[in-house]
């Protein structure tokens, strides 16, 4: 028996028959489930309860369904509210469209269909909800938002443990597994998880710039310097500062890290007054910093300070069975950002996700999640994932880097190639795109289009 889904249902129906018997079905998937028998009764309902997911019909006496969205829009606007109804009537559609109704249900109703359309209106309730277990620190959160193989299962189980403490870390791994997402993770589940987290790839920074970002510098500290500027290990201060590409730091910037985090205070460059340096230290790179250290390449007495603990990610071509959990927490992520309900991915989909090689990591697997969220219908398809794949296999092979455009520009030519297809009708572009109506107009006027 599939377990119940902790989720307050709220559904209105004022036929008595129907309500007892679709009450009935909802209530061997979530619990609780409320019933109301007209709007009035409903809203009094809702108040007192504040359900996760409202489901109505439309034509009720005292007060139809249209209304009672509209009052509870009023209330709570991100509530998904679910409409059933046998009528199709063109000004019941458009009002609905305008109050940003999350599905329809058509009547008689299909108690599958119901139950699938409440679960995906209710994905993002429920992604928030993990989202919060795993900034408690709970285990099961954090197997969803980073896997459970046994090798994951092992890095989670580390991670739990010395968040807890004030060690520094080493994290190491190939790009693209998930290192700085792990960083932040464990920066959530410590004592410092209210102050700051501070990121910094030092393999990005010009050599010359280094030491005035990290450290800061005094006002004349060399040319330029027209003012004091506080550095990244004072901005962090209470909080953790996440050195990506650590073993890009010149020697002379290692040795002043290895003082900070010795003496816990620094000296901003040109400074002659030590600044308190209050933070926690996780460091990454994607070689195997113990071999860099003995052969010269990385301070061997800095790799032994920072690390306190080294934890290792695997690459997913490893963890094939992480593919599937990842995959969910991505296309859940992907529909909060883009304002939709999250598509199903079908069998056979998620079958291509794990024969895929994946050269990008979680990098190129959340990329690739996103553009299929991106244009997806109802469902997320084999063959939708093989089109994106094959966009992206050529730029795996360029050093395994992604050439692909930012969501943002990618949403954009969505919104124009959509209303190119509808004629120019922007409700139809909409449909096309699979968001309601009130979500296209703000992408309108968020791409000026």
């Amino acid at each position: 028996m599939t377990d119940k889904i902790r989720l307050k249902i709220l559904y209105v129906e004022d036929e008595p028959k129907l309500r007892e018997r679709i009450a009935i079905v909802l209530s061997m998937r979530f619990e609780p489930v409320f019933t109301a028998a007209n709007g009035n009764e409903a809203l009094d309902i809702f108040s007192r309860e504040r359900p996760d997911v409202v489901v109505s019909d439309i034509m009720m006496p005292l007060m139809d369904g249209l209304d009672m969205t509209m009052r509870i829009r009023k209330i709570a606007p991100d509530t998904p509210v679910i409409l059933c109804t046998a009528f199709t009537e063109t000004d019941y559609l458009l009002k609905a469209i305008e109050l940003g109704v999350s599905a329809y249900v058509r009547k008689p109703i299909d108690c599958r269909k119901l139950v699938e359309t409440i679960s995906r209106a209710a994905t993002p309730i429920l992604q928030r909800a993990e989202l919060d277990k795993a900034r408690q620190g709970e285990q099961a959160s954090l197997e969803l938002l980073l896997g459970n193989s046994p090798a994951m299962l092992d890095v989670i189980e580390q991670a739990k443990r010395i968040s807890t403490t004030d060690y520094s870390l080493i994290l190491q791994g190939e790009t693209g597994v998930g290192k700085s997402h792990l960083a932040s993770l464990i920066h959530g589940l410590s004592r410092r998880r209210h102050q700051p987290f501070i990121t910094v790839n030092l393999g990005s920074l010009p050599e010359s710039l280094v030491e005035s970002e990290l450290f800061g510098h005094v006002k004349g500290a060399f040319t330029g310097a027209v003012s004091a500027k506080r550095g990244l290990f004072e901005e962090a201060g209470g909080g953790t500062l996440f050195l990506d590409d650590v073993d890009c730091a010149p020697p002379a910037i290692q040795a002043k890290i290895l003082y900070a985090v010795e003496q816990k205070r620094f000296y901003p460059v040109g400074g002659i007054k030590p600044v308190a340096a209050d933070i926690r230290i996780i460091a990454a790179s994607n070689r195997e910093l113990l071999h860099e250290a003995r052969t010269g390449n990385f301070r061997e007495d800095l790799y032994y300070r920072l690390g306190g603990l080294v934890i290792t990610l695997p690459p997913l071509r490893d963890r094939v069975e992480d593919i599937p959990v990842l995959a969910r927490a991505f296309l859940n992520e992907a529909s909060l950002e883009l304002d939709r309900i999250p598509p199903r991915v079908t069998p056979d989909a998620i079958m291509l996700l794990s024969r895929h090689k994946w050269p990008g990591n979680v990098r190129e697997l959340k990329s690739v999640i996103k553009r299929a969220v991106l244009f997806a219908g109802e469902a997320i398809t084999c063959k939708d994932l093989d089109n994106i794949l094959e966009k992206f296999r050529p730029a795996a092979s360029q050093d395994q880097a992604l050439t692909l455009q930012t969501l943002e520009e990618i949403k954009r030519q969505a919104v124009q190639q959509a209303l190119a297809a509808s004629g120019g009708k922007k409700m139809e572009a909409a449909r096309l795109l699979d968001v309601d109506y009130s979500s296209f107009k703000r992408m309108l006027a968020r791409y000026n289009i």
